[in-house]
């Protein structure tokens, strides 16, 4: 089973029907597409930073290649290395970007593919289970605590020693 991250649009784009049906389900898996195609998987998904990023490590790599006779293996390497971040963190990406554009974090469901998560997301918000806050958007003036953070996992709750 996976997990699928789900992000709703920001405020105002709608009530809260249509802020469920623009939902994005984002899978917490390994992402093919980002490992094989990489930088064109970059530039598809408009990830613009991380697309410039990408551009000047392998820019630096040839001008290393030319300048001080870096060999093709390392080149085949470090590409492999960039793939299998990619690969990892594709989605995380994808989900800081919208987070960046002002979309909510609603909830995280378990399933077995992606029709399977969105019929259980709609189900549970649409039978109001999962409401998300709808607060104008405030830029907070320092980061929040980790404790108001929902833990997932074998500790359901954060407890000190």
């Amino acid at each position: 089973m996976a997990f699928y991250t789900v992000m709703i649009p920001p405020p105002g784009s709608g009530g809260p029907r249509e802020e469920i049906e623009q939902a994005r389900l984002l899978p917490e898996t390994f992402t093919w597409s980002a490992f094989v195609l990489s930088g064109f998987w970059l530039l598809i998904n408009r990830l613009w930073l991380a697309t410039a990023v990408f551009a000047l490590i392998w820019g630096a790599l040839f001008y290393g290649q030319n300048r001080f006779g870096l060999s093709t293996g390392a080149l085949i390497l470090a590409h492999g290395a960039l793939a299998l971040f990619l690969g990892f963190e594709g989605q995380n990406l994808i989900a800081r970007k919208l987070a960046r554009q002002g979309w909510r974090l609603a909830d995280v469901v378990e399933a077995r593919g992606l029709p399977e998560a969105e019929r259980r997301y709609f189900e549970r918000a649409l039978a109001g289970e999962v409401t998300p806050p709808r607060a104008a958007p405030v830029a907070p003036a320092r980061p929040q605590p980790a404790a108001s953070v929902p833990i997932i996992g074998l500790f359901p709750e954060a407890r000190g020693r």
